[in-house]
């Protein structure tokens, strides 16, 4: 092959790989409908999915996702528990599923804005709000911003501190002014093509829903090429809001539980977990022995006990002093069993 036929068939190929990524692109936005609804705000159109009835003893949750995917995520396991007996909304952060990315979307008060407004645009006014990994930073900051809305926080694998780590290689390649733009377009469209589901798969080894997760939660809207230039943007963006965001952790007064795992390679856990929990008050702190950074997916009922565990906070922080007092007292006698109290009536 002479040098001209070579360049010529190079340059082809990626022609060809470029107009590849641009259709799949569309492809995947319309192969399936959003799940939820489209919401007007302030912030750009924002899709968010709604889940559950009100039934009036529980407070309704707002679940963020993390990074490269989107509100399916958390609709996955864990919303299908929680929507049993209380309202869940689920929105898509912005820029990411079916939001659209307004002006300055990396920063985190921005997201949280345009999602305030279409939860409350569903009635949500008072709520606890669960996130994972870069959605713990965006619950941290949503109860900072507004708390008169947020009445708990859960944080799973929350990223909450700078790390002094960078970011992989692929991300900063990404969001390259030069040639970021080509990357997107031939190495991400490739790795999403060829690669993305067999490492979906292998990251979720273990969990109930390694094998379908992929498609449940439409993982291939993350991989287009401007959604994945926004997930980068979040991810390189984060470090310089983090540093500020750390030092009013002590002003969040509300009920906050962690769940955190040993064996989280993304978000350390001596750097975020640990940390996070000894300088927010009265935080609890759950340790999954041997987990990873999927812990919604590989230990739900973790997650959904940390839920149950600021929602029982919430009930004996509206309890009166005198309630608390004659609960402390007679939790003190014991109690007589179902089966002799039955008895005695018989007789």
């Amino acid at each position: 092959m002479t040098p001209q036929l070579f360049v010529l068939t190079a340059f082809s190929l990626l022609v060809a790989v470029v107009l590849y990524s641009y259709w799949n692109d569309r492809r995947v936005a319309k192969e399936k409908p959003p799940a939820g609804s489209i919401y007007e705000t302030e912030q750009g159109r924002l899709h968010m999915i709604a889940r559950g009835e009100d039934q009036g003893d529980k407070l309704p949750v707002v679940m963020l996702h993390g990074s490269f995917t989107n509100g399916l995520d958390m609709d996955l396991d864990l919303a299908p528990e929680l929507s049993k007996n209380r309202q869940v909304f689920i929105p898509d952060r912005p820029g990411h599923g079916f939001s659209e990315r307004p002006e300055h979307g990396h920063r985190i008060e921005v997201q949280v804005a345009g999602m305030r407004e279409a939860v409350r645009k569903e009635g949500g006014e008072r709520y606890v709000v669960v996130g994972q990994s870069y959605g713990a930073a965006t619950a941290l900051v949503w109860a900072l911003a507004y708390p008169e809305d947020v009445a708990g926080v859960v944080l799973v694998a929350p990223v909450s501190h700078p790390w002094p780590y960078g970011v992989r290689w692929y991300i900063r390649v990404a969001l390259n002014p030069r040639y970021g733009w080509l990357f997107r377009r031939t190495f991400i469209a490739l790795y999403a093509r060829y690669g993305v589901k067999r490492g979906v798969a292998q990251a979720l080894k273990g969990c109930k829903a390694a094998s379908y997760y992929f498609d449940r939660t439409r993982t291939a809207l993350g991989f287009r090429a401007e959604e994945f230039r926004w997930n980068a943007e979040d991810i390189c963006r984060l470090y310089e809001q983090l540093v500020p965001l750390q030092k009013r952790y002590p002003e969040i007064d509300v009920p906050v539980e962690i769940v955190a795992g040993t064996h989280d390679l993304t978000v350390l856990l001596p750097i975020h977990g640990r940390k996070l929990a000894s300088e927010i008050p009265n935080c609890g702190l759950d340790i999954v022995d041997g987990g990873g950074h999927a812990l919604h997916h590989s230990h739900p009922e973790r997650c959904l006990d940390a839920v149950e565990r600021v929602d029982q906070r919430l009930e004996m922080a509206a309890r009166s002093p005198l309630e608390s007092a004659l609960r402390a007292i007679t939790a003190v006698f014991p109690q007589r069993s179902a089966v002799s109290q039955s008895k005695q009536e018989a007789s």
